[in-house]
């Protein structure tokens, strides 16, 4: 059931009812059985997909409650780590297990010999990518004495796992940011509905009149291997809009319904392309999942047992300095090599949302000293706002070139793309008419134009006043309903729906 249909937004308006007219200390329970009808509706009645998704977030359950009581440290350490191995095990076999068998078949053929294996064919519990890190993260919090208290209640433990409005593509939340308001009942506040109603319109905006749209030309360009040279850096820049106004309007929704409920979800997104570079970016695109890696894998990982011996060893031969930065470059490889991986168990996942971004950002602290000595050399004003514009389109670039792999077929697919750019330019298929054949036609492109332009506004005014809906609710009565209308009327109106039409799945709901 996706989130952009008339059943969806019945079934919200079926949720948000009941919710709000039962008693505060029962409205866990109608998220709960909320929550069970949509993981039914989008594993298309399997029970037994419902029941694996059922039974690892039981055991993640019991093992919190048995690590609190557990005595010895040595025994919560082994319980801790037997669960996230099983989780994290699971998340593998489940949406990961491709990496494993193609690279085992390739490896045997490039030795002489045919393992022949297969995958499995199986169908994967809905949003086990999100639900597998939040499980962990809770673990983890718990056996750290972040969360002080364990969830006694194993059903409200399934809500907390299983909150409706996260399992497409996330936020990837935690237990302290949610307990409160998800099983204490929202509280009732006109302007928090409004708002949620406002920012839910957005995101509807953005799926529907921009991201789908821009998909029809998006699957056109990567559409085999016969646009090259400059059609694939344009193939690049409208990927990376199309997945920024999926993802971004994915939160936006789920978001904004989880306001209507008076509960706050976890932002995903800062501006991302305000960044200047790519750590920063980063930073301001998937939120939690950037959080979630930093806390629960690089730190634990830079202060393990055999990080503090990689650490001995490098100071012995080769100096204090060298025992800082090499433990956190490896630190840094593992994160990157997960986070790649997390998105997909393919090499061009592994690189174009992973190592990539490792090579760049190590690359960049590596060789921070001879940057800095060509921009003096050069006299070049960094407190400049060319400077920092510079920096930010620079940012874009490689994230874009990065992040197109994903959309490729194959990592060697993208490889031989980004290789015409070098021997294939053909500039001239920007004015021959090329990009008129792409699926769509004028009244669409002045469509993406002009939306992609009201995205940019927004995220001007939100990087110069933060909340755009606390701004616009300053605004008169008759400038807000207009601009709300004009909302309301474009979605209607220019939305890619209907007859005919299914809407395209978020992209981020596949990761």
């Amino acid at each position: 059931m996706s989130i952009v249909t008339l059943r969806f937004f019945i079934f919200v308006g079926v949720i948000l009812a009941e919710y709000w007219i039962c008693p505060k200390k029962f409205r866990w329970a109608v998220l709960l059985a909320g929550g069970g009808y949509f993981m039914l509706a989008n594993t298309q009645g399997n029970w037994a997909v419902c029941a694996v998704f059922a039974a690892e977030t039981l055991l993640a359950w019991l093992a919190a409650l048995a690590v609190r009581r557990l005595s010895g440290e040595r025994q919560k350490t082994l319980m801790t780590a037997a669960t996230v191995m099983i989780l994290a095990a699971a998340l593998i076999l489940y949406k990961d297990l491709s990496f494993f068998v193609n690279n085992i078949n390739r490896i045997g053929a490039l030795a002489g010999a045919s393992f022949g294996l297969t995958l499995p064919q199986w169908l994967a519990p809905f949003g086990i990518s999100y639900y597998t890190f939040i499980l962990i993260g809770y673990l983890l919090d718990v056996r750290w004495g972040t969360v002080e208290e364990p969830q006694k209640n194993p059903l409200k433990m399934l809500l907390f796992a299983g909150y409706f409005p996260q399992m497409t593509s996330g936020p990837i939340t935690r237990y302290n940011d949610m307990s409160e308001t998800l099983f204490g009942g929202g509280r009732w506040e006109l302007r928090r509905f409004q708002f949620g109603l406002q920012r839910f319109l957005w995101g509807l905006f953005k799926k529907l009149v921009l991201a789908d749209r821009l998909a029809v030309a998006v699957a056109e360009l990567y559409n085999g291997e016969a646009y090259t040279g400059v059609l694939v850096v344009v193939a690049a820049g409208l990927y990376i809009a199309q997945l920024y106004a999926d993802f971004s309007g994915c939160m936006d929704i789920v978001i904004g319904i989880s306001e209507l409920f008076g509960i706050p979800l976890a932002e995903n997104f800062r501006r991302p392309f305000s960044a200047t570079n790519l750590s920063e970016l980063w930073r301001r695109w998937h939120m939690t999942l950037g959080v979630w890696v930093r806390d629960y894998l690089m730190y634990p990982a830079l202060k393990s047992g055999w990080m503090k011996g990689v650490r001995g060893f490098c100071k012995k031969h080769w100096g204090k300095k060298a025992s800082r930065d090499i433990p956190t470059y490896i630190g840094m490889f593992i994160t990157w090599f997960c986070v790649g991986f997390w998105h997909g168990g393919s090499w061009k996942y592994i690189f174009g949302s992973g190592l990539f971004f490792f090579a760049m950002i190590a690359g960049g602290m590596l060789l921070a000293p001879v940057f800095q000595k060509i921009i003096a050399a050069l006299k070049i004003n960094t407190e400049a706002w060319s400077w920092k514009f510079f920096q930010q389109v620079r940012s874009f670039c490689l994230f874009s070139a990065a992040v197109s792999f994903d959309r490729r077929d194959s990592f060697g697919a993208g490889l031989r793309a980004w290789k015409t750019v070098l021997t294939d330019w053909n500039p001239w298929t920007l004015v021959d008419g090329t990009l008129m054949n792409l699926g769509l036609d004028g009244k669409d492109i002045a469509v993406c134009a002009l939306g992609l332009l009201a995205v940019l506004v927004v995220s001007m005014l939100q990087e110069r006043y933060g909340s755009v809906r606390e701004l616009l609710a300053k605004q008169n009565l008759a400038f807000r309903w207009l601009v709300y209308l004009a909302l309301f009327l474009a979605v209607l109106v220019l939305g890619r729906y209907g007859p005919g039409y299914n809407a395209a799945d978020f992209i981020y709901a596949g990761f």
